[in-house]
């Protein structure tokens, strides 16, 4: 049988196509049975995955309160004193007074007694300081008149057309120039009686001030004096620590009775400065150190595990005293930009008002603490209201 030219040339593109579609098929046919395979793997896979995930949030979830266990934290070894905390969350108050009087009359002195919050039972107290710190810069804005250019009588167009334009424009030109200043203001205060020694902080008044008490990034802490390590610390809370410029609390404490109680308290803000204040004053004024007690209201997170641990070393007696459904017990987050824990013992109550500010303020601690609500017992609350 004879083949011509065009029969080959057909015949080799059919084998060729037989060969590549053979090929196909089986491609096809094991790309069929590893997706057969992978359905057969995959739901298995998928609830493996997700049972991971599910145990990871639930992990997420607890890991702070594991962080807070870890530290084993020991006791206060001198009893929480109500009837002085009492005292000391009434200090509190006189210092936001303290602060917005400041403010509102430039004659002020800082003298607490003229104030409204003001109680005979501080009668037996000195005022020895008030602590001034640099207040956040305010503003002004004023309208500052720019004078036309006249020193030349020499006849020049473009000038003559600037000039018609600034005489529609009501022939002068006004630029809203801000004014920025600093000016001190009243950060607390410290008294004195035979009996003990108090120093207090005042809240968080300013915008700035609560810039600074949301901005949780941390940083490295070394006492300067001494260069021992601390941790990390709350950066916003240090830079409001570092505004106290007159006079410093190391500066106070060395006039004070080394050989009676020295109450360190503030409450917000204020709680914060105290916390760091009384470290200060452990690690540079020694001799006051056994002395220190830490009384904190509303108190944030400041620092890391290992802060939380070294500055308990320095000041064990530490108390601090929370609302439950005060929100800002509970910033910074304990796992955030960094880790933070809380210090000293807790002491809490329970006043909701419904609202993230009355939660919060003075009053709202200072009526539970006046009551002697505040416990430091673990509460069993019921997960719902249903029977």
């Amino acid at each position: 049988m004879k083949f011509n030219r065009r029969q080959l040339l057909l015949g080799g593109v059919a084998a060729g196509i037989t060969a590549t579609t053979a090929t196909d098929y089986r491609a096809r046919q094991k790309q069929k049975q590893l997706q057969a395979l992978a359905k057969q793997q995959m739901p298995q896979d998928q609830e493996s995955l997700l049972q991971a995930a599910f145990q990871a949030d639930a992990d997420r979830i607890f890991q702070g309160q594991k962080i807070v266990d870890s530290l084993a934290l020991t006791p206060p070894n001198i009893p929480y004193n109500r009837e002085l905390s009492k005292l000391l969350i009434t200090c509190s108050k006189i210092a936001t007074q303290q602060y917005l009087t400041g403010k509102t009359i430039p004659t002020y002195d800082g003298s607490i007694k003229s104030l409204p919050a003001y109680t005979p039972r501080l009668d037996r107290y000195t005022q020895i300081a008030s602590f001034k710190g640099r207040e956040a810069q305010t503003s002004q804005t004023v309208a500052v008149e720019l004078p036309t250019n006249n020193q030349s009588n020499a006849y020049d167009p473009l000038q003559s057309n600037l000039d018609t334009a600034e005489n529609q424009m009501g022939k002068a030109i006004q630029e809203m120039v801000k004014l920025t200043k600093e000016i001190p203001v009243y950060l607390g205060f410290v008294l004195s009686s035979p009996e003990n020694n108090i120093v207090v902080f005042r809240g968080t008044q300013t915008r700035v001030e609560w810039i600074n008490n949301f901005t949780a990034v941390q940083k490295d802490f070394t006492d300067p004096n001494s260069g021992q390590y601390f941790g990390k610390i709350h950066r916003g809370f240090l830079n409001n620590y570092l505004r106290i410029v007159k006079p410093l609390p190391r500066e106070v404490a060395q006039t004070l009775d080394p050989n009676i109680p020295c109450y360190v308290t503030g409450h917000s803000l204020g709680s914060s400065l105290a916390i760091l204040a009384a470290l200060d004053l452990a690690l540079n004024v020694t001799q006051l150190r056994p002395q220190i007690q830490l009384y904190t209201y509303a108190s944030p997170r400041v620092g890391d595990p290992t802060f939380a641990r070294l500055h308990a070393q320095q000041i064990p007696n530490s108390y601090r005293v929370a609302n439950l459904s005060d929100i800002f017990t509970l910033v910074p987050p304990t796992q955030a930009v960094g880790t933070y824990v809380h210090v000293g013992q807790a002491w809490s109550f329970l006043s909701h008002q419904e609202d993230f500010m009355p939660n919060h303020v003075v009053d709202t601690y200072r009526a539970a603490v006046e009551r002697e609500v505040e416990t430091n017992r673990d509460r069993n609350f019921p997960i719902s209201g249903i029977n």
